[in-house]
């Protein structure tokens, strides 16, 4: 019984992975586009957040089923620029050198940490036994839509708009993410948060290895030419989250305090 309740599970993890991964790979070909190449995004694309939707629902899943708790802590405030690092970690603020995550040392440098990561499987094969917890569940659906998202991120271009509109995506992945997952050390579930991120970066790596325009890998800076002022994608993402704390945005990402 045990066996046939961890399959059930292995493909609802799937299902719901799956759909992620198309809500994330959406018109992603629209990123290619460089008819503008003053053109900055001004927030995380809809896709992101329908993504996040999708986790908020198979936590309610899970949570009907075996109870627990909702969410693992409430969205934090967003950091101020000298805790970047600390939120969003050294390769996707740039912090190693890297140049944001998209220039070549950023690259060698993914590769030698790689060798020092435990390798995390993706899909669960049929003979698992599965954890039937809500951190289980969800870093399970997010690992399968974010390494779906690798690969079409590796078979696409990007012009300026694009790389920045990534960046803008990941930063928001990255702030959302630990509302749902947690390293819980001395599981199966220690790294689950950790792999996520670690995807993210990847995500990033590749989407600078497919820009037009490496040189816009290497800088945070977007002049909005109509209103004259530069902001950095942090800043984007914040500006987008306080806009929408009042409104329908957050609740559709979130859970409430």
């Amino acid at each position: 019984f045990q066996l046939a309740a961890s399959r059930a599970l292995s493909m609802y993890i799937m299902n719901r992975g799956a759909c992620a991964a198309s809500e994330l790979c959406t018109n992603v070909f629209l990123l290619s586009d460089s008819r503008d190449p003053y053109a900055i995004p001004s927030r995380p694309r809809e896709e992101c957040l329908r993504v996040f939707e999708i986790a908020k629902a198979s936590c309610e899943d899970c949570i009907s089923i075996v109870g627990g708790d909702l969410f693992v802590a409430p969205v934090a405030p967003f950091p101020d620029e000298m805790e970047y690092v600390d939120m969003f970690g050294d390769r996707l603020t740039g912090a190693t050198g890297g140049g944001g995550g998209g220039g070549a040392s950023s690259g060698l440098q993914l590769d030698v940490e790689r060798m020092f990561i435990e390798k995390t499987q993706v899909y669960p094969h049929s003979l698992d036994q599965l954890e039937f917890t809500r951190n289980s569940v969800v870093s399970g659906i997010l690992r399968v839509a974010l390494s779906a998202f690798v690969e079409c991120v590796r078979s696409s271009v990007f012009s300026s708009f694009g790389y920045r509109q990534m960046k803008v995506d990941a930063i928001f992945l990255r702030y959302i993410i630990p509302h749902y997952v947690k390293d819980e050390f001395g599981t199966s579930e220690a790294n689950a948060c950790t792999c996520l991120f670690n995807t993210i970066d990847d995500i990033m790596l590749k989407a600078g290895q497919r820009c037009f325009d490496h040189e816009v890998t290497n800088d945070d800076d977007y002049y909005d030419v109509e209103k004259d002022e530069i902001f950095t994608p942090y800043q984007l993402v914040q500006r987008f989250l306080e806009g929408g704390q009042e409104s329908s945005s957050m609740k559709r990402v979130a859970f409430a305090h």
